[in-house]
């Protein structure tokens, strides 16, 4: 997942905004007094009664390297109280960026689809945990989010699906919905995944990087092991709040391996099944390939397309390119997929269209899918969690043949300048890059759910928000205080490193 994405579905929804997305940067504007430091690892409040503290047992909370690891166990209310109280502040900052800070329009109308349109279509399981996540944050002190709002940041990457069912109105047109359906999706996320003859012991590998406006990311470093009482233990990426990761990373205790990186979204069916629900189940209850197929595929919503890369126990490992109404998938069990948002399969591309990636060196998402298949040849049969971190953390530009870090990097750094950028990848003029990395082996999380990990430029280049702001002196005037406070908590927290992240 990356901002971008989020950003082309609020584009996705232009057609409810009365104040459009600038009423929201001066709301956070002119409420930068309230912006408290971030915290990591969380400052939790003591259980102020047995009944929390009873909700609280088995569960904890701390920090690592600018990762919050949260463990959580128990039943579904259990499992989302447990999320709501250890990472509040995370789930707060993390409902303001996806659907906009308090009192904005923009939230309003996230908090209407998502009571009217999302909220019916949420198994009873994961409303319990919904609504256990709303009495955490309560409990911690954080009044102000509601249950709607909770659900809605959940749905960020559902909402413009289903606020095409909003009444059609003098303040709610939905004019603006075809040409939003043909926006071109901007780059994001580097992944790979590979098993058999391509490792050194012959099981999956997979490994992932985010990427994301560095204006908002930084809430989305909590790493969540969870231990339900029905289903696999599994871990993912998120930020506090979430039931499932959006990054998207995942992992369970049968073995299966779950990540993705972002397609063009073209066609939405609003009956379908949230894709929040859909990768949640499949992280929760699917142990092979197939069953996390058939999770991902059934009752698809056409939201927040993806190529999705998919390990188990097996040994088979799969590219599962998931589009509105078509899909295209590859399976095997000697291989490697790399993946950077690049639609190549015979489907999607058709589905997509006019706004398919194009076959051009330069472009940003192609020319990381070249150097995937450099890398897959350089390292095929040597692969192991350590060239796993060495490829995630590659900044080789392919169109100019040169190590040079910029926008074609698999560790995508665009804050610096790209050469020979084309008109396809405008997008590439903000401080967006990979704000992570992860990588898996099978082993690791049969054994303990454990990954190695890093916060920020898996490269080591660090990203310096005070050097960017004097650099681009019309950044802070043009985007508003929340998000140089976003920009600036990222940079501070980030450390650039490989760590070893497991289980409390």
């Amino acid at each position: 997942m990356d901002r971008a994405v989020r950003l082309l579905l609020v584009v996705g929804m232009a057609f409810v905004l009365l104040a459009g997305l600038a009423s929201t940067a001066n709301a956070g504007a002119k409420s930068a007094p309230a912006f408290a430091p971030y915290q990591v690892p969380p400052q939790v409040p003591p259980p102020a009664s047995p009944a929390v503290a009873a909700l609280l047992e088995g569960s904890s909370v701390t920090g690592h390297d600018g990762w919050i690891v949260a463990r959580l166990q128990g039943s579904p209310y259990q499992i989302g109280f447990q999320n709501g109280y250890l990472t509040a502040q995370s789930a707060d900052y993390g409902i303001d960026y996806d659907v906009g800070v308090l009192g904005s329009h923009y939230r309003k109308v996230c908090d209407k689809v998502a009571q009217n349109y999302v909220w019916p279509l949420v198994p009873a399981e994961y409303q319990q945990e919904l609504r256990g996540i709303a009495d955490g944050m309560h409990a911690a002190g954080y009044t102000q989010d509601t249950l709607w709002d909770i659900v809605a940041a959940n749905a960020w990457a559902d909402e413009a699906c289903y606020a095409t069912l909003l009444p059609k109105t003098s303040s709610t047109t939905t004019t603006g919905t075809a040409a939003a359906l043909k926006s071109r999706k901007p780059g994001g996320c580097s992944a790979f995944i590979a098993t058999g003859d391509a490792t050194t012991d012959g099981k999956p590998v997979m490994g992932h990087d985010t990427w994301d406006y560095y204006d908002g990311c930084f809430s989305y470093n909590v790493m969540f092991y969870v231990h339900p009482t029905k289903g696999y233990a599994f871990s993912y990426q998120s930020c506090g709040g979430q039931i499932w990761s959006g990054e998207d990373w995942y992992e369970n205790s049968a073995g299966l391996l779950l990540c993705e990186t972002t397609l063009a979204d073209t066609t939405y069916t609003p009956t379908g099944t949230p894709v929040f629900v859909r990768a949640r189940e499949a992280a929760q209850y699917a142990a092979t390939v197939a069953q996390a197929v058939n999770t991902l595929v059934t009752n698809n919503n056409g939201a927040y397309s993806n190529e999705w890369l998919i390990g188990d126990a097996k040994g088979t490992i799969a590219s599962l390119q998931l589009g509105g109404k078509v899909y295209d998938l590859n399976q095997t069990k000697n291989g490697f997929f790399g993946s950077c948002n690049f639609d190549w399969g015979p489907k999607t591309r058709a589905e997509e269209g006019k706004i398919a990636d194009p076959f051009k060196p330069a472009v940003v998402d192609y020319a990381r899918y070249i150097r995937w298949g450099q890398l897959r040849d350089q390292y095929y049969g040597r692969i192991d969690a350590q060239v796993g971190m060495t490829m995630e953390s590659d900044t080789y530009d392919t169109y100019l043949g040169m190590e040079l870090p910029d926008a074609r990097d698999l560790c995508g750094e665009p804050e610096y300048f790209t050469p020979g950028l084309l008109s396809w990848d405008s997008w590439v003029l903000e401080p967006e890059g990979a704000t992570d990395g992860k990588v898996v082996t099978e082993s690791m999380a049969v054994h303990d759910l454990s990954s190695w990990a890093c916060w920020g430029h898996g490269s080591g280049d660090h990203f310096d928000a005070a050097a960017y702001l004097a650099a681009h002196p019309g950044w802070a005037s043009s985007h508003g205080a929340f998000a140089v406070f976003e920009l600036k908590t990222f940079s501070a927290q980030s450390t650039d490193r490989w760590v070893p992240l497991q289980d409390n």
